[in-house]
């Protein structure tokens, strides 16, 4: 379990924690505890649901169906403890947001669907240790109905998502996810299921991300992403045949993420009519009063296991079909006090939390100060890590000029203080192997031209930018140098990245075009060690790329 000790430094922060400490309040749920969910037996006062979250719970009209909802979990098995203003509870975990949902699903046993969409799997190294495999059982385990397929479900490879799909009691779906070979979905995944709740029956069609561009080349391979639009026309006759309800459970984002490649869930509501509600991901928002696009509802539910969402429909008897979707999207924090813990969800949160600390607690290095991930190309953070890349390339022989490291690998900031492995791991979460190659001067142009223009922002070790990103393409580098020196095109330069932008992630194509490759370790245990060797570290910015 992690703790979270709030700062100055992060408002935005605080502001949530404080109306989180407001809920839980009415809650009466504010607590000491600084181990997992699942560590110590847990008092009666403590297992037993406040009036208020009874009274949330209170039985479902005998004309409504409901949907539980998550999206974006990012591996989050086990709580964080908060302290904030002197005070402490438990936000999140998996044994918790069980416990809401079995009493949630209280409400109607049979009139409740358990929807999550997408990126359940990767995102903690208590998560990455089995690739997933508890997460998928604590989900087992909880009662889910089916999950969307995210991009980072993707992270270990398809075979891996293949023995997840194999393990859970419930379908990953994504109705626009084909193999390039034979036009059929993939033997792990299902386009839609069809769940009969007695006074209706609802169809759930799934859609994942267009990944092909933001996780490895390699997880994707024989793989191709349809659009979302297209995919859901195809099967929205054959699911209108089987269901009177239809759900979207969709992990576009609800524009298309950032990349905007094929549309989001607005676009989809907007061309394609007949979609009740859609069940959203991948933008991490949470929606306490629905999108609504065309007729359609769209609903999300922030990120990490923090909120559980709950969607009420009013079924037509007569038709069967949905007559209201509530406008007001529930949102229930996921905090101690909330409901009883689930306790087989605690039991194996426990166990895998015994695993995660024989590597998380040990301490690779120390910050004077707290080191913010704001993805910017001048971020300290993410000019550590540039740093550290580098510096390994010339540990390795590599002789490396240059490192590059993806602002979006960057997924949580540094405290001050003892930096311990496992939170290294969550700032560092996708376990890139770090790799050299070789580009020309030239080749690396076009590398900076990308890091003005369009391609995701990068951090860089050895060198410095200078651009103007109102140019037309091409023209938008002003001044690039390597180790102190003009660049010079002709030259071929040594480059220390990872894999994920060797095979071209966010959009880095030239990366692709890099010669003499060779494989490394994996990035979090190559900062580590640099961190080891040259803490404490300060979050100053060096100042490397200049926009003009």
């Amino acid at each position: 379990m992690s703790t979270i000790v709030s700062t100055s430094s992060s408002t935005g922060r605080i502001s949530r924690l404080s109306a989180l400490l407001a809920v839980v309040a009415l809650l009466g749920a504010c607590t000491a505890s600084t181990g997992p969910v699942a560590s110590r037996p847990p008092s009666a006062s403590a297992l037993a649901p406040s009036a208020a979250a009874v009274a949330a719970a209170a039985p479902l009209a005998a004309d409504r169906i409901q949907i539980l909802h998550t999206n974006d979990i990012h591996g989050h098995l086990d709580a964080q403890t908060i302290t904030t203003s002197g005070r402490s509870f438990e936000l999140g975990g998996m044994a918790i947001l069980g416990g809401m949902i079995q009493l949630q699903r209280s409400r109607a046993p049979a009139r409740t669907l358990t929807l999550d969409a997408g990126d359940a799997l990767s995102g903690t190294l208590i998560s990455a240790i089995d690739h997933g495999a508890a997460m998928t059982k604590a989900m087992s385990l909880i009662g889910y109905d089916a999950q969307a397929v995210g991009n980072h479900d993707l992270d270990w490879g398809q075979d891996e998502l293949a023995k997840r799909a194999a393990e859970a009691s419930f379908p990953f779906l994504a109705a626009n996810l084909v193999q390039a070979a034979t036009g059929a979905p993939p033997p792990y995944v299902k386009p839609y299921i069809v769940k009969d709740l007695g006074i209706a029956r609802v169809g759930v069609i799934g859609l994942t991300y267009p990944s092909a561009s933001i996780i490895k080349a390699s997880s994707t391979k024989g793989l191709v992403f349809l659009p979302g639009i297209e995919s859901v026309r195809k099967y929205l006759p054959e699911v209108r045949r089987q269901a009177d309800v239809i759900v979207v459970l969709s992990h576009l984002g609800v524009e298309g993420g950032t990349s905007r490649i094929a549309g989001g869930d607005t676009s989809l509501a907007e061309a394609v009519p007949g979609i009740d509600v859609i069940v959203g991901g991948h933008d991490h928002l949470v929606f306490r009063t629905a999108r609504v696009a065309g007729t359609t509802k769209i609903f999300q539910a922030g990120t990490a296991a923090e909120d559980l969402g709950r969607i009420e429909l009013t079924i037509d008897p007569a038709t069967h079909r949905v007559s209201a979707v509530q406008s007001a999207g529930v949102i229930l924090p996921v905090a101690s006090g909330a409901a009883p813990p689930l306790a087989s969800v605690a039991a194996l949160v426990a166990e895998r939390r015994a695993d995660a600390d024989k590597y998380g607690k040990r301490v690779v290095g120390k910050a004077t100060d707290a080191f913010q991930a704001d993805r910017e190309m001048n971020d300290p953070l993410g000019n550590l890590v540039a740093d550290a890349l580098l510096d390994y390339g010339r540990r390795q022989g590599w002789k490396s000029d240059l490192a590059f490291y993806n602002g979006a690998g960057l997924r949580s900031s540094l405290r001050a203080g003892d930096i311990t492995y496992e939170e290294l791991a969550e700032v560092l979460p996708f376990r890139n192997t770090v790799v050299s190659l070789d580009l020309t001067g030239a080749q690396l142009t076009e590398v900076f031209e990308g890091m003005a223009g369009s391609a995701g922002r990068l951090f860089m070790a050895g060198g410095t930018l200078a651009y103007r990103s109102s140019a037309a393409p091409g023209s938008r580098v002003t001044r690039a140098t390597v180790g102190g020196q003009p660049l010079d095109p002709a030259r071929t330069y040594h480059v220390a990245t990872i894999d994920y932008l060797q095979g071209g992630g966010d959009g880095h194509v030239e990366f692709t075009k890099g010669t003499d490759l060779i494989y490394g370790d994996v990035d979090e245990d190559v900062v580590a060690t640099y961190l080891e060797a040259h803490s404490p570290v300060s979050p100053i910015s060096p100042g490397r790329v200049t926009a003009q």
